[in-house]
């Protein structure tokens, strides 16, 4: 449990899909406080991704089945919520960084139509006043660190790098100052320079603003300096959660210490990479 105040709980979280027999989110419970970051490791397919989808049931149902649980935020449950109050969380108090951004931005639409869209959304401050929208986008474009953020407001998604449009991407969700940030998989699509860069811009941000952030990685590397906590995923359960150091220096769970096991170390190129004998873990529990 984290020891700033309480922002988000999940309580027992159980998710289904219609074709499969096991379930993917299994009995998953953890916690966020104020101005924290959780990381969320796992291997694809252990289940992360669709826990941070779930937060605001952006699942489709079906073949999605919330078979158990609670997501709660301020006090509500927002699985229980009705659709109409479930938008304005979504962006509002929660907003998402995917984890390509190519394919997350509208091809067709320029940064400033689409990051205009969640301001007149969210932001009634800002409404629909395009001088107002205009000075919002560039400051928070100014804030990820684009230079030049008038000219990047009549660019395409591909007239802008990689990076860039990631940068867009944090700067689109932070735009309309949620409480939570949700980055899954930021770095995936993205060279080995530009993750250093995004991960020391959600550092920055995050010491700066103040902000929660879940981060769901596959990449234990990626995570020192930015995480408070860490929750391993394994087969749709958490198998291990705790501080950071505490993980990494002394894993408990046999899939934790495979997967840290992993990790390609400078000065290692004579050795074979680790890989994960899932046969041997198979019958584990936590």
């Amino acid at each position: 449990m984290p020891d700033a105040a309480l922002l988000l709980e999940v309580r027992h979280l159980t998710i289904r899909f219609a074709a499969e027999g096991r379930p993917a989110v299994d009995d998953v419970s953890f916690a966020i406080g104020e101005g924290e970051t959780l990381a969320v490791v796992g291997e694809s397919g252990s289940g992360k991704s669709v826990t941070a989808l779930a937060l605001t049931r952006l699942l489709p149902e079906p073949p999605t089945r919330y078979a158990g649980g609670e997501i709660l935020l301020g006090g509500r449950n927002l699985l229980a919520l009705p659709e109409r109050e479930l938008r304005a969380v979504r962006g509002g108090q929660i907003a998402y960084v995917f984890q390509d951004p190519m394919t997350s931005l509208n091809p067709v639409l320029t940064v400033r139509r689409q990051m205009a869209e969640v301001l007149s959304l969210h932001r009634p401050d800002v409404g629909r006043n395009r001088r107002a929208q205009d000075a919002e986008i560039v400051r928070a474009l100014t804030e990820v660190g684009i230079t030049e953020p008038e000219k990047r407001l009549r660019a395409y998604p591909h007239e802008l790098s990689g990076g860039m449009a990631q940068r867009v991407m944090i700067a689109m969700a932070l735009a309309c100052r949620p409480k939570l940030l949700v980055a899954d998989e930021p770095t995936t699509a993205l060279d080995a320079t530009v993750q250093r860069q995004i991960m020391d811009l959600f550092r920055e941000l995050k010491g700066r603003l103040g902000m929660s952030i879940l981060l769901i990685t596959h990449n234990f590397g990626i995570i020192g300096g930015l995480a408070d906590r860490v929750a391993v995923m394994f087969r749709g359960r958490l198998v291990e959660e705790g501080r950071t150091e505490d993980v990494l220096q002394h894993p408990q769970h046999p899939y934790t210490r495979a997967l840290i096991d992993c990790i390609p170390r400078l000065g290692a190129h004579r050795h074979r990479l680790a890989t994960i004998d899932h046969a041997a873990l198979e019958n584990i529990r936590s």
